[in-house]
């Protein structure tokens, strides 16, 4: 197995590099390894390429993967890995501005509660609190109206990877029986 620690670049981000991997692909030297949205924020993990490379990722602490990153090819070669990372959806989560100032902190905790409960990991961005799709639509819906909150508002939104979290934090805990 081939081992990687660090990446080229991001070939979304430079033009040079992007232009060695057009380059080399027409000369079938770039191979691709497809990452679902889930295992996309793990810095290590096995992956196979497109065209059978066994490949081992271990990046450094804080840092990930992202679609368009650029791995070198085994050693001795001038072939390239480009990393290709599945979009995904996340709910988008908004608080009515119609509730009243003195019920927010109450509301907060509440739906704070509800989706660690649910172990949705989550990034709040302005006043939209975001998690990533992790299970069947209908159910995310379900669980969200099972809680009875008044005054949410929610839409499933494209993300990639970067957006929101691709995995909650491995935390363990019991619950009592």
């Amino acid at each position: 197995m081939y081992v990687v620690t660090s990446t080229l670049g991001n070939l979304h981000d430079n033009e040079s590099l992007a232009l060695d991997v057009q380059r080399l692909d027409k000369e079938d030297k770039v191979e691709r390894v497809h990452i679902p949205f889930h295992d996309a924020g793990r810095r290590r993990l096995r992956v196979t390429t497109d065209h059978g490379l066994h490949v081992g990722v271990d990046l450094a602490d804080g840092h990930t993967l992202q679609d368009g990153d650029v791995l070198t090819g085994e050693e001795g070669t001038d072939r390239l890995i480009v990393i290709e990372i599945a979009p995904s959806e996340a709910m988008a989560l908004r608080m009515s501005k119609e509730i009243p100032a003195d019920q927010l902190f109450e509301f907060g905790v509440l739906l704070g509660h509800m989706l660690g409960n649910q172990h949705w990991p989550i990034t709040v961005k302005d006043d939209v609190v975001y998690a990533p799709l992790s299970i069947d639509h209908k159910v995310m819906e379900t669980v969200v109206r099972t809680h009875g909150f008044e005054g949410i508002e929610f839409e499933f939104v494209p993300v990639k990877p970067g957006d929101v979290p691709t995995a909650m934090p491995q935390i363990e805990h019991h619950h009592p029986t």
